[in-house]
């Protein structure tokens, strides 16, 4: 599945539309950068970490059990 890339215009559009908040001071808009941070990860899925568990240790993994 490919990912969409965002652009420099999805951005604008999302400070205009109150979704990343800004300051407007004359003609231009401040942005926080850790507020577009918080956006873009909003947008983007949390990765899945798979943990697998083994019932028995193996020598490859370095865990011995003690006799």
């Amino acid at each position: 599945m490919s990912e969409r890339v965002l652009t420099i215009a999805d951005l604008c559009t999302a400070i205009a539309e109150g979704r990343i908040p800004a300051t407007v001071k004359g003609s231009a808009y401040h942005v926080n950068a850790l507020e577009v941070r918080r956006y873009l990860n909003r947008l983007r899925p949390l990765p899945y970490i798979s943990v697998r568990r083994s019932l028995h240790s193996s020598p490859e993994s370095g865990c011995h059990r003690a006799s």
